[in-house]
């Protein structure tokens, strides 16, 4: 199986990480995380270069997003783009984990490797795991989520109900 693999990053640096993006932006304690407007708004003023498209479905098929970290784009599928700026959770996310990818990760760092029959990545060398990680601390930061339930957590961060509780399972 062939897989790329990333440098090593445990969820506690992505927690960091994520602490100093928000605290840049005075939102260290706001827990509703404003993702598209970050997207549209803050990262072409931060990042020289940054293009964030929108694609029809027909061009991207079962694909939500995909990232260039070396050219500075993120892409969205066009109906994930649409929910996303309805609010919905989950394609909140996703623009997130692409947010993840470009902040994270560049191309010349990441390594592909090939794994023997029924091994994998330590989850901290996974890019997939690492955007994953850092698109839920972005949108629910687990220092302002500890001691909320799931349904809190959804509601006021505006995450999904499995994301809101894989973050809260996070934290433990």
């Amino acid at each position: 199986m062939y897989c790329f693999k990333a440098n090593p990053i445990s969820r506690n640096e992505i927690r960091e990480y994520v602490y100093e993006i928000k605290k840049e932006l005075g939102l260290e304690n706001e827990l509703f995380f404003p993702i598209v407007k970050f997207v549209e708004n803050v990262l072409p003023e931060l990042i020289p270069g940054f293009t964030f498209e929108i694609k029809p479905v027909e061009e991207m098929g079962t694909l939500h997003g995909r990232t260039y970290p070396s050219k500075n784009i993120i892409q969205i599928r066009e109906d994930i783009y649409i929910r996303a700026v309805r609010g919905e959770g989950r394609d909140r996310l996703t623009i997130a984990h692409e947010v993840g990818h470009l902040l994270m990760h560049d191309e010349t760092e990441l390594a592909l490797c090939r794994l023997s029959p029924g091994s994998s990545l330590k989850p901290y060398e996974d890019p997939e795991w690492q955007a994953n990680a850092f698109g839920g601390e972005l949108l629910a930061s687990s220092y302002l989520i500890d001691g909320m339930t799931a349904e809190e957590v959804k509601e006021k961060c505006g995450v999904s109900l499995v994301a809101a509780k894989n973050q809260l399972k996070s934290i433990k």
